[in-house]
């Protein structure tokens, strides 16, 4: 399974900062799938099946890659955005203020809308070879 992290990436480097993905701070992400994607995580956790793959972007698109691993700690779940607790604004990538600054760029303010949350820990990025000569 693929979660892609172009947006935590884009943020980082738009505010000149280290990616909070590879720092270890972002631990959380929020998405709106579709029942049965979700359901095919679920499927996934439920089975052990635990370790996932992180990508610079989603597969489909030109250049994107496969930037290391990470290790779920929970069966994905779903959430009102008005529920998020302020704690999940720093471990979303601490970009935002408040919950309502990360509800406000996120769904437009809309904080009725529903959205999966997928907690992980043990990101572990793909370290790259150098060449001795």
């Amino acid at each position: 399974m693929i979660l892609s992290f172009s947006l935590t990436s884009k943020l980082a480097r738009e505010r000149g900062v280290p990616d909070p993905l590879y720092t270890g701070l972002k631990t959380v992400s929020r998405r709106f799938w579709s029942s049965k994607h979700a359901a095919t995580w679920i499927k996934a956790y439920k089975e052990g099946r635990i370790i996932h793959d992180a990508w610079s972007n989603a597969p489909f698109v030109g250049g994107a890659q496969k930037i290391g691993t990470f290790k779920l700690t929970c069966e994905p779940y779903l959430e009102y955005l008005q529920d998020m607790p302020e704690s999940d604004v720093l471990l979303e990538g601490g970009f935002w203020e408040t919950a309502q600054d990360y509800i406000n760029q996120f769904s437009n303010g809309d904080d009725n809308q529903i959205v999966w949350v997928i907690r992980w820990e043990d990101f572990r990025p793909i370290e790259t070879k150098c060449e001795v000569f």
